[in-house]
């Protein structure tokens, strides 16, 4: 999502729009000209974004200010010295050429990066105390052996001063065989910045008599070289095509479609972010929402014993969601007519490197948008919908994760993510069982039950910057069966409540009520309903958090165990986990901000959502995982005066050339014409 010509042939960049990797050169050259030839290593070095107060004058939504005729462009640049580990935080003016603020802090971790991880294992891989665990398991090739370098979540007997990392051990049978149908049962925990050895840890089997279990060395692989002898031989191709070319425009990060506006950008941290988005209503360009990220995610594991506890990923927290983001191939990842945006990030030596094709933005047919059948005439309207798609996918080692934003023709939005990749795997001894807290994929191979959660933070200006958010109930009447007012049982009716404070702003899911969310502006009235205008949130993909209050994993991600948080805006509150979340305590995190309580009615509010899957692992997600599908969806909710799709044409098959897939038919009626039915 950057420019990788010479800045001199390069228009000035929006104040929104990424680093580009002039910048990223700029910034590190300007941190080491400030402070010399100093031992530190560059872990971010990104965009600081200009505040809300100034973009929003910038945008126009801010009548009260005159558009700025420049806006400072600052890196935001994290730095951790050698050999101490301290941790600094920088600002650099790219406008001013010069570094405006050095802050050091203590017993903070910033996110892992792919440099450390690469460290780490090459590290482990030639440890002879690592050797030695392998050969008494009877490996002797250690150009076999692998790990999966993890945050440590939070280790009991170790400091969080200490950067220190957990590695889940693997063996290959060939280089490109799966590791985790050979799973090791000992796990090395790792000083990163001295990049040692702290310990190693034996998962000891639980209900056997072995003392440690022989390796599993049936292959269970997917790639085409090992299954291509067992594919489908029925499988036809389906070939997308936009003849006329894309309705979508861009111009630099911004997107037009339809009748949406938006900008988007790319971050180490959040990876994709939808930002100044808004809907063209007649006349009238309308506000909607000012930014918009998955803000954390975590991923709890169920088993309780040692050292599995520790088993619970903060995705973008600890190692960066946009720093795991995949470079996207055509035809596979997105399919039909397409257009990329790339990514630029940092080394450790302040070097950027770009991500190819790491967004993808393309568009979809969503099958029907609309239809009426008249009866009487058997006269058809049909009305096919299409969706835009904007989309990045992220592998964080074992897991992918596709991510998903969809915009529609009705002004509804969708966000999905799909996750898929491969289980975790754990091994057991001849004659152990997984327990209560896994299955058995494959003779010795135990997959951990866990959950998935994520929360996004919403920041809306639905028709303006002050907002307030509604919880509506779906209720029966009180009166019983018989009474005047509710005759024959079957009354029932939303009830809205008004969201007052950051308490009551704190909230579940509940089936039983059918509930769902709405954000109003209460300053804006529709004409017919006379109801606040607004949106309203809904997820098929709640779940609670299964981990106790008190718990490790509920103190670090306690945002997981609300569906709802609704916060008054804080220009420093981008993270739900807390800014330094990797070792993180949870002192820093979206439940504490809300444990004062605060008003959040009309006003510049947050919406932090959280929606997730608990994944109860089958047989069937092993070797590789088929995807599991969770998100939400927000659709206007009395903000359009009727359906704002009505103006979308039909289409026919001259225009989508479907045809009969056995017989050939000439004279078939189109989507609109009256069809006479048989007899």
């Amino acid at each position: 999502m950057t420019c990788c010509k010479s800045s001199s042939t390069v228009a000035a960049p929006h104040p929104l729009d990424p680093l580009s990797t002039e910048e990223v050169i700029q910034t590190a050259a300007l941190v080491r000209q400030d402070k010399g030839e100093e031992d530190f290593i560059f872990n971010t070095i990104t965009l600081r974004e200009p505040s809300k107060e100034i973009m929003m004058a910038y945008f126009g939504w801010d009548k009260s200010s005159p558009k700025p005729a420049a806006v400072e462009r600052e890196a935001f640049v994290i730095i951790i010295e050698r050999p101490s580990g301290n941790v600094v935080e920088a600002i650099v003016s790219l406008t001013d050429n010069k570094v405006k603020t050095w802050l050091k802090l203590k017993d903070v971790q910033p996110t892992l990066t792919m440099d450390e991880m690469n460290e780490v294992e090459a590290m482990i891989v030639k440890h002879p105390l690592v050797a030695a665990e392998c050969a008494e398991l009877g490996i002797t090739d250690m150009s076999m052996v692998y790990c999966d370098p993890w945050a440590i979540g939070k280790h009991l007997s170790i400091g969080g001063e200490r950067r220190i990392m957990q590695a889940f051990m693997y063996y290959r049978l060939s280089e490109e065989d799966n590791q985790y149908a050979h799973p090791l049962d000992f796990i090395p925990i790792v000083d990163v910045v001295k990049n040692e050895i702290i310990e190693i840890e034996r998962i000891a089997p639980r209900d056997s008599k072995f003392k440690r279990p022989t390796i599993p060395m049936e292959p269970h692989n997917f790639y085409p070289e090992f299954v291509s002898d067992k594919y489908r031989k029925d499988v036809k191709p389906i070939i997308v095509q936009q003849p006329e070319g894309v309705s979508f425009k861009v111009d630099g990060n911004e997107i037009d479609w339809q009748k949406w506006n938006l900008r988007i950008s790319f971050n180490y941290r959040e990876g994709l972010v939808l930002h100044n988005v808004s809907y063209q209503d007649g006349d009238e360009k309308r506000p909607l929402f000012y930014r918009m990220s998955l803000s954390e995610m975590v991923v709890p594991y169920a088993d309780p014993h040692a050292p599995h506890f520790r088993k619970h990923a903060f995705d973008v927290g600890e190692y960066g969601l946009g720093l795991c983001t995949n470079s996207l191939a055509l035809g596979c990842d997105c399919l039909g007519t397409i257009h990329y945006f790339d990514a630029t990030f940092n080394d450790h030596s302040g070097r950027p490197f770009v991500v190819p094709n790491a967004v993808c933005l393309h568009e979809e047919d969503h099958g029907l948008l609309y239809k009426h059948t008249e009866y009487r005439t058997g006269r058809a309207h049909t009305v096919r919908g299409r969706r835009l798609v904007i989309s990045h996918i992220v592998t964080v080692a074992n897991y992918d994760y596709a991510c998903y934003w969809h915009l529609y023709q009705d002004g509804t939005i969708n966000y999905e993510i799909k996750a898929t990749g491969e289980v975790n795997t754990h091994v057991l001894a001849e004659d152990e069982t997984p327990g209560p807290f896994g299955i058995m994929v494959a003779p010795q191979i135990n997959a951990q039950h866990h959950q998935h959660f994520f929360t996004m933070r919403i920041d809306p200006m639905i028709d303006g910057p002050n907002n307030t958010i509604a919880q509506v109930d779906t209720q029966p009447v009180d009166e019983p069966v018989g009474h005047p007012l509710n005759l024959y049982g079957n009354g029932f009716y939303p009830k809205t409540t008004i969201l007052k404070d950051t308490i009551e702003g704190q909230a579940m899911a509940n089936v039983a009520t059918a509930r769902f969310w709405k954000i109003i502006n209460e300053n804006k009235k529709n004409p017919y309903s006379k109801d606040p205008v607004g949106f309203k949130i809904v997820s098929h993909s709640n779940t609670p958090l299964m981990a106790k209050p008190g718990s490790v994993v509920e103190t670090r991600a306690g945002f997981a165990s609300k569906t709802l948080w609704v916060t008054p805006y804080q220009e420093d509150q981008l993270f739900a986990g807390g800014f330094y979340c990797n070792q993180s305590n949870g002192e820093d995190s979206l439940p504490q901000w809300t444990k004062e309580r605060k008003p959040i009615v009309d006003t510049d509010v947050v919406m932090w959502f959280t929606f997730g899957v608990t994944h109860l692992v089958r047989v069937e997600d092993f070797p590789i995982m088929p995807v599991e599908i969770c998100g939400f969806t927000m659709k206007p909710y009395n903000f359009f005066t009727c359906n704002p799709a009505i103006d979308v044409p039909p289409t026919n098959k001259s225009i989508n050339k479907s045809v009969h897939a056995f017989e050939k038919k000439e004279e078939d009626a189109c989507c609109n014409e009256i069809v006479t039915a048989a007899a």
